[in-house]
């Protein structure tokens, strides 16, 4: 006669300490099998995926701050996505941007191990991503100083410096 198992606690209640126990003690982080590479999604990503998603986000929040200060300055907007909605307005402007940046890197990094064209990796694509905002970001303080000729250091440490 065999034991029925079934009459004890049911594990899969908790969905907290479920989420956080595979968030720190992942199981599975490829396919066991080399045929089911290419149709496998993981559950977990290396820490430099997090760390570049994270920065993308930063930096693009830091971009529409910028852009809209150079916008206050003089500059004009050159995505004309971006340009529309600043007609429609400024609230409308910095949601839609983090918005569709958000939702654009949390697609990317559900696929991170995918490759995207060739060798190239959907990983090395966000590294390409991020790249390019921090040149961004370098052209808009080139702007700020050059161009446009405002500092952005505060006024006390200024009056430090000169």
């Amino acid at each position: 006669m065999t034991v029925d198992r079934r009459d004890a606690v049911d594990r899969r209640g908790g969905l907290l300490k479920a989420f956080l126990y595979g968030n720190f003690r992942p199981r599975r982080r490829s396919s066991r099998r080399q045929i089911d590479a290419h149709d496998y999604w993981f559950d977990w990503h290396e820490p430099r995926v997090l760390y570049l998603a994270l920065g993308i986000l930063l930096l693009s929040c830091t971009d529409a701050l910028f852009t809209l200060n150079l916008l206050h300055a003089g500059a004009a907007e050159a995505n004309p996505l971006m340009a529309s909605m600043l007609a429609i307005g400024m609230d409308n402007f910095v949601v839609g941007k983090i918005s569709i940046t958000s939702f654009s890197v949390v697609m990317l990094v559900g696929v991170a191990r995918r490759n995207f064209v060739g060798p190239f990796s959907i990983e090395h694509l966000l590294q390409t991503i991020f790249a390019g905002y921090v040149l961004l970001i370098c052209y808009e303080v080139y702007m700020f100083w050059y161009v446009f000729e405002i500092s952005l250091s505060p006024i006390w440490l200024k009056s430090i410096l000169y």
